[in-house]
């Protein structure tokens, strides 16, 4: 056994990094079709649209598209800044209150469908409701992007997928150089032992965690497209929930025995 209180294991940040991505992913569908097209954690795809609103002088377009980005942007700041405070307290687990705060926004915005028996249609007026519902969507994804930085030696993001595309095909030509270098004019048990030792090798590690990163991305968003068709804004259950399972997972962390071997 080892000292519950330390760091996390690689394999429990595997767990909470994919966890976490299926929230994302979920949280971005959910946005993209209650709030009319916008992203509540792919701000690439509003930089282009409100770039597009500025190229046709649609300043009213330019601030629906902006607001996101800006709240998004704030979310990371928070995140941050709770995370690092946690860090310099030397707590091993920093990441809970962060959390908590994003599942507290998320039920803000579950709250807010109150009026509209939660239909997932919100409309741009009343403003400030809408504007303060995409807030409550898009500050938790930037909360969140900074809660699990680094997984086995790479940089991983929760909230978006296009890193971790860039970082699977990477990895995995740089296993498939590995796999010519010690397959090629071999013999076939030669070759079959040399893939029975490829899950081990940190190219191979690192493109199985991206491209599985992108795949939970998509399920997550998938999930919700399945969802918010039957039960509309409360749909957004499954994400509260599951990020309050990864809170008091996190709360409760220290009190729990865990196993001493590091994946």
């Amino acid at each position: 056994m080892r000292n519950p209180a330390g760091p996390l294991t690689t394999f429990e940040k595997v767990n909470l990094a994919l966890a976490m991505t299926w929230a994302a992913g979920f949280v971005d569908l959910v946005g993209f079709v209650s709030l009319y097209g916008l992203y509540t954690s792919h701000m690439t795809g509003n930089t282009v649209a409100m770039a597009r609103h500025i190229s046709e002088l649609d300043w009213p377009g330019v601030v629906r598209r902006g607001w996101p980005i800006v709240t998004f942007v704030f979310g990371l700041m928070l995140g941050s800044l709770i995370y690092e405070a946690e860090k310099r307290r030397k707590i091993p687990v920093p990441f809970p209150p962060a959390i908590a705060l994003e599942v507290l926004m998320i039920a803000i915005f579950i709250a807010l469908g109150i009026g509209s028996n939660f239909k997932a249609d919100i409309p741009p007026q009343p403003a400030g409701k809408f504007f303060l519902m995409v807030a409550m969507l898009a500050i938790p994804m930037g909360i969140q992007n900074v809660v699990i930085r680094t997984v086995g030696g790479i940089n991983v993001y929760t909230t978006f997928v296009t890193g971790s595309l860039v970082k699977f095909v990477e990895s995995l030509s740089q296993y498939l150089f590995w796999l010519r270098d010690r397959t090629r004019h071999r013999s076939r048990r030669r070759i079959i032992n040399v893939l029975r030792i490829s899950p081990r090798t940190l190219p191979f590690q690192q493109a199985a965690l991206t491209f599985g990163l992108w795949s939970v991305y998509l399920t997550g968003a998938a999930c919700a497209g399945f969802s918010i068709d039957r039960f509309a804004l409360l749909a957004m259950l499954a994400p509260f929930t599951l990020l309050s399972a990864i809170a008091l997972y996190g709360a409760f962390r220290p009190f729990l025995p865990l196993p001493s071997n590091d994946l």
